[in-house]
């Protein structure tokens, strides 16, 4: 059996990350659930601007990848939120269509949480998104699954989708 191995970004691993999120959410699956390509995920070059050192963007969140067999199965981001002083966020989690459903997405969430915990934080934050119909995008069965409560907010975007928080206390 391959083992997996999570592990801090660098910008050398910018084109695999680039290139997970690009073959594995298309522009066409996330109309109406995400701005249209605008993530710095969706180029090379604009990770590349958003990347600060290590494996740190500009933003202050941090990249983590997960790695099956020394193949990049997924990546997620965390970061402290702001005016929140015990809060952690993971941001942008996505796992490589060939690799979902092996418990990678909930090895690279435990991971995270282990970090937040290890910084005093004793909440952990994330979001999926609902298009403008009332349908949530299909994370949001992965974030219940995990314990992660829907705090009921519908936040409006720029554009015709909305963001659905979630918070877990970290035990």
């Amino acid at each position: 059996m391959v083992s997996l191995v999570i592990r801090r970004a660098t910008t050398k691993d910018i084109p695999s990350i680039v290139r997970i999120r690009l073959t594995t959410l298309t522009e066409e699956e996330t109309v109406g659930f995400s701005a249209p390509l605008q993530a710095a995920t969706t180029s090379i070059k604009k990770l590349q601007e958003a990347w600060s050192e290590g494996n740190r963007l500009k933003n202050g969140f941090e990249v983590f990848l997960a790695e099956v067999g020394n193949c990049l199965a997924g990546y997620a981001m965390f970061g402290l939120v702001n005016g929140c002083t015990d809060c952690g966020y993971i941001d942008d989690i996505v796992v490589a269509k060939e690799q979902q459903g092996k418990g990678i997405g909930k090895a690279l969430v435990g991971y995270l949480e282990g970090i937040a915990k290890s910084k005093g934080c004793s909440v952990m934050k994330t979001d999926t998104t609902e298009n403008a119909d009332g349908v949530a995008w299909r994370s949001y069965g992965f974030w219940i699954k995990m314990g992660y409560k829907d705090t009921g907010e519908r936040l409006p975007t720029h554009f015709s989708f909305h963001e659905i928080p979630f918070t877990r206390r970290l035990e």
